[in-house]
């Protein structure tokens, strides 16, 4: 009985979490993001590039509850698709992922409406505070 009410308990927050598409370049990385986010409940979709990520976000904007979206990556960049999401009017709170730190980022995105900042290498509870912030942005917003 306890057992089957921890289970359902698990289940209710894991779909509560939220659909989270994480945009990244650089496959280890994203692999690490992918899994840490499904340990702490979400479902996740995953985008190797901007053109990928558009093509996403196109089909599934409304269902998504946040994007990790990483600053420098070949073709597209993090800013040049988060220029073509606001053109197209597609709705997702944006979480950017960089190297760079959080001061130089918030200049750069100044002009953007950015749901928050992850400098890489991050750690669990920072992705997990962060990205729950996006999701609950998303929510209110809807």
């Amino acid at each position: 009985m306890l057992k089957a009410r921890i289970v359902s308990g698990i289940l209710a927050r894991m779909s509560l979490a939220g659909l989270v598409l994480v945009v990244e370049d650089e496959d280890p990385v994203r692999r690490y993001t992918v899994s840490l986010l499904e340990e702490l409940g979400f479902t996740v979709l995953q985008a190797s590039d901007g053109v990928e990520a558009i093509a996403i976000l196109r089909e599934r904007s409304a269902e998504i509850s946040a994007m990790l979206l990483d600053h420098s990556m070949p073709g597209l960049s993090g800013e040049e698709v988060l220029a073509q999401v606001e053109r197209e009017g597609l709705v997702v709170p944006v979480v950017l992922t960089s190297g760079y730190d959080r001061a130089s980022l918030e200049r750069r995105f100044a002009g953007h409406d950015i749901a928050g900042y992850l400098q890489k290498p991050f750690r669990i509870e920072a992705l997990d505070e962060t990205v729950r912030l996006a999701v609950a942005r998303r929510a209110q917003a809807s």
